[in-house]
């Protein structure tokens, strides 16, 4: 079994490539996003205690979103391999996910221009209906305002505003450099350049994987 951490500033491109590799290698892409979402809409007793936490504006705990992870890779969907996309990222969590055993950790920061990254995001569009991404500038849907994917609506998300996403960056920096750091000293780490478009980035993610 394998494991890839993919790390990177919103908006470097983790969601596109996680896909693109599960797609070519059949690592599954892991979102703890997905995962919330899923087990409250599902109704399930976890999904319930997050609901609650959510609701009064709280953070989900480590302890429950690693649960969460350890439950989905015991899947039967999950055979060769997964992909985090987006997590670890806190020293805390990256310690907690080397506790779930695996044969083969690898753990790549996508690198990316800050400029580059606030373009990328005030130009992202996303499904309200599947949560697929789109982006004006380089991947446009076929017909606009609409999802490639299922035909549901494409809409601009509220905090994807230039004052919102700088701050969100410098958050991400100040919490995942020690993650990152971690990783360095503990496991195979490779830095690649996230800059181009979704193919060459994914290009260099195939020569780190084979």
């Amino acid at each position: 079994m394998i494991r890839l951490v993919l790390f990177g500033a919103p908006g470097c491109g983790k969601g596109t490539q996680g896909d693109l590799l599960e797609e070519k290698y059949g690592y599954k892409k892991i979102s703890t996003g997905d995962l919330i979402r899923a087990e409250v809409k599902a109704g399930s007793e976890t999904g319930r205690k997050v609901k609650a936490i959510m609701e009064k504006g709280e953070l989900v705990s480590d302890e429950i979103i690693i649960e969460m992870v350890k439950n989905r890779v015991k899947q039967d969907d999950i055979t060769l391999g997964y992909t985090m996309d987006g997590f670890p990222r806190t020293l805390e969590q990256a310690k907690a996910l080397s506790n779930i055993p695996v044969e083969r950790e690898t753990a790549i920061f996508l690198k990316v221009d800050e400029e580059a990254v606030v373009e990328r995001l005030v130009s992202r569009l996303t499904c309200k209906n599947c949560s697929a991404i789109f982006n004006t500038k380089n991947k446009a849907p076929q017909k606009e305002g609409l999802c490639d994917e299922c035909g549901g609506k494409l809409e601009r998300r509220k905090d994807d505003n230039e004052e919102t996403i700088r701050s969100r960056i410098a958050v991400y920096k100040e919490q995942t450099e020690p993650a990152v750091k971690y990783y360095r000293e503990n496991s195979t780490l490779y830095e690649v350049d996230a800059a181009g478009t979704p193919a060459e980035i994914f290009a260099k993610l195939e020569e780190i994987v084979k």
